[in-house]
């Protein structure tokens, strides 16, 4: 098993500032030293864009992918550079995890992280459920169409043929989101809920100071 974790965005929110160096003030760690702690892997690859020479300096030890056309990709062909067989976690480089609340992570398989949020941008991805609320059945852009949940960036795969498809899917559209690309029909891919206390999306200032104030 091994955790991919996609940061090749500008951060042009956060002035441009890497995301993987926020701190959790709790654990007194950065978002990719929890992400490191945290997820029980062998191998970590992080794929790198923008700024990637101030991630890669200060963490030399790590592996590195460097999309090249990281300025007209998403993160859907950024994932694609790191994709093979080998089951793994992906994750954004934009989440503070409250390892001591997240196991439910790690013991679910072929899974897509979606959360329930009343406020959400244009650009986010809403999720369709099948009839038990238990398997993602599509995924869409913009406005929620009643109440749909959305999915953010933490995916467990295992299954090798959903990897191969998920690979291809990424190269064959380089504008996806990796939750886009994800090939949803006919796999099973369970829709994981967690509370909003055990993962925080952390894109502007004011998301952080949220968070800040609530911890």
């Amino acid at each position: 098993m091994k955790l991919i974790i996609l940061a090749a965005g500008d951060s042009f929110e956060l002035d441009g500032f890497n995301k993987l160096l926020i701190k959790y003030p709790k654990y007194e760690k950065t978002i990719i030293e929890l992400y490191k702690n945290f997820f029980e892997v062998d191998k970590v690859e992080i794929v790198v864009g923008y700024k990637s020479l101030e991630i890669m300096n200060a963490y030399p030890n790590y592996d590195y992918i460097y999309n090249k056309k990281w300025q007209t990709t998403g993160s859907g062909y950024s994932l694609s550079l790191a994709l093979s067989s080998e089951p793994c976690y992906v994750i954004y480089s934009d989440f503070l995890i409250d390892i001591d609340k997240a196991k439910i992570l790690l013991e679910n398989d072929n899974y897509a992280l979606i959360k329930n949020s009343e406020s959400r941008r244009l650009s986010s991805l809403n999720v369709k459920l099948d009839t038990g609320n238990s398997s993602i059945i599509n995924v869409y852009r913009g406005r929620s169409y009643k109440n749909d949940p959305e999915i953010l960036g933490v995916f467990k795969i295992s299954d090798p043929d959903i990897l191969r498809v998920w690979k291809k899917n990424g190269i064959e559209n380089p504008n996806s989101y990796a939750g886009e690309s994800l090939p949803f029909e006919g796999n099973k891919i369970s829709a994981l809920t967690v509370d909003n206390d055990v993962i925080t999306e952390i894109n502007t200032p004011e998301d952080y100071i949220n968070f800040l104030k609530k911890n």
